[in-house]
């Protein structure tokens, strides 16, 4: 049974829309398929609309899917290296916190260095948004956050947060890391 990501993508949508909750449920054909259509997707830069159109569909699958899965890992760090669009990383982003970080702490299976190299690199991003988002997804991360401190302080937004809602939000998620880090190192 070939499961479609568009019509599943359509629902998911029409659900967020009426409040309800998706729940998708990964199946191995609709893994399969999201991993055809991803890798295709990435594959075909040239079209930067099909790609973000595509990427957008997959990446929100997943974001509201009711199992996580580490299968996917790989096209997420290429999707996170690779997509120069912020709404595309934020979306690839918030699904990431789902699929490479809930999963491995769930499973107990060490979340890549590559992974933490690229959440570097997000930081020290000129979009206010991207470096909230990024800051979001090492918040998820509990006592692990502890590797990107040094770049997470970096991070802290200057005098200027206050005109912006993304260097305010930014400048609240490092105080609370701060606050975690001290709790956590007792």
């Amino acid at each position: 049974m070939n499961e479609n990501y568009q019509r599943i993508y359509l629902d998911t949508i029409e659900k967020l829309k009426n409040g309800q909750r998706p729940q998708i449920k990964l199946t191995p054909e609709l893994l399969a398929e999201l991993k055809q259509e991803w890798a295709r997707a990435l594959a075909n830069g040239t079209d930067k609309v099909l790609q973000n159109e595509t990427l957008k569909k997959i990446l929100c699958i997943l974001d509201n899917s009711q199992t996580t899965t580490s299968e996917l890992n790989e096209l997420f760090f290429k999707t996170l290296k690779e997509i120069k669009d912020h709404e595309m990383i934020v979306y690839a982003l918030s699904a990431s916190q789902k699929h490479v970080i809930a999963d491995g702490l769930k499973n107990g299976t060490m979340i890549s260095m590559e992974y933490f190299e690229i959440l570097k690199n997000l930081l020290m991003s000129k979009n206010p948004e991207v470096k909230e988002w990024t800051l979001r997804t090492i918040e998820t991360m509990g006592p692990l956050s502890l590797r990107l401190k040094k770049e997470v302080l970096a991070a802290k937004p200057g005098l200027m947060k206050i005109f912006n809602q993304h260097q305010k939000a930014s400048s609240q998620l490092i105080d609370y890391l701060e606050k975690e880090w001290k709790r956590m190192l007792g």
